[in-house]
């Protein structure tokens, strides 16, 4: 039996282009026990941080972070607007690009 998705699950997913020399910095920052992690991990409502590593592309990470629902991470967004920010100035030297790729929703299908 396949597991059902679980509803209301919101997904903010987001594309990396490292810096070779910053590889290992990179995957302890952004993976799921990294500072993001641990700065999202402020919320009830947030369910963890995933990260991809390319086989096709060289240097080319995608990282899946995961919510209850689009709401509580808008409202996160908009209380820690100023942290948030911060943050992020404070790691953009790891990567060439940043790329935020989509937002998904799960979708329940009966069984």
């Amino acid at each position: 039996m396949r597991p059902k998705p679980k509803k209301d699950m919101y997904l903010i997913i987001w594309k990396y282009k490292i810096k070779p020399a910053n590889r290992e910095k990179f995957e302890d920052e952004y993976g799921s026990a990294g500072t993001w992690s641990v700065f999202f991990s402020q919320s009830s409502h947030y369910k963890g941080s995933f990260l991809y590593k390319s086989e096709e592309e060289e240097n080319t990470y995608l990282l899946i972070d995961t919510w209850v629902d689009k709401q509580t991470y808008d409202d996160f967004r908009q209380t820690k607007a100023e942290s948030y920010h911060q943050l992020s100035a404070s790691l953009q030297y790891l990567y060439v690009t940043e790329e935020k790729t989509g937002t998904f929703t799960s979708v329940a299908q009966d069984t």
